[in-house]
């Protein structure tokens, strides 16, 4: 899959230079997040986290992580080798007809506990299904499902749609605002340098991340 917006007082990231033999940006990290602070918030119990990563996870068509975006996202090596090998798989190049998770990510073991104690909630002393929760998820998972089939059919997508399901598993990751436009375009999605880091600025301001330089 991410209070008020102030400066970053880590001061302006460094640009990056491209990855040898991608041809890709290499990723620049973001000094105000740790790679892992969506998922850790996530695993604390925070639900606007792991919606966000379901929302990014969830699709129509097939999976959506392509080997660019694997290169580029600055994953460990073994993990990198792991995405890659599941790219193989014939269901990931299914076009569905609902939405569904991603299973890499649904598969963890993390998110199997997450999602066991976000389904529940206590009522008079009972476990009770969270029926709230759930319309959520299902909302999540929908949003990011039209968003890949949008995109795996070239239909139209804003700027805004993009971000908003695309931005916070990205910026988890420490790519920049331009990188991300990069990302963008490389999928199809035909957006302007303006809109989309308009865009991003709005998105940042209404979650309450901080604005920063956009560096390439």
């Amino acid at each position: 899959m991410v209070g008020n917006a102030g400066t970053s007082k880590s001061g302006p990231r460094k640009g990056s230079k491209n990855r040898k033999g991608t041809g890709m940006p290499a990723v620049v990290k973001n000094p105000d997040l740790q790679q892992d602070d969506l998922t850790a918030k996530a695993k604390e119990g925070d639900a606007e986290a792991f919606l966000a990563l379901a929302r990014f996870h969830s699709t129509f068509n097939p999976i959506p992580i392509t080997r660019d975006l694997v290169l580029v996202s600055g994953l460990d090596e073994v993990t990198r080798q792991r995405l890659l090998g599941r790219l193989q798989r014939k269901e990931d190049t299914l076009l569905r007809p609902f939405p569904g998770v991603n299973m890499i990510f649904w598969g963890e073991s993390w998110v199997q506990e997450a999602l066991g104690k976000f389904l529940w909630k206590k009522r008079k002393g009972k476990l009770i299904p969270d029926e709230k929760f759930l319309e959520r998820l299902w909302e999540a998972t929908r949003e990011g499902a039209i968003l890949q089939l949008k995109i795996y059919r070239k239909a139209h997508v804003t700027p805004s749609a993009w971000v908003r399901v695309k931005f916070p598993h990205f910026d988890n990751l420490g790519l920049t605002d331009v990188q991300m436009l990069k990302i963008a375009r490389a999928e199809g999605c035909r957006f302007e340098e303006g809109p989309f880091l308009a865009a991003v600025r709005r998105y940042r301001k209404e979650a309450g991340r901080p604005l920063r330089p956009s560096i390439t």
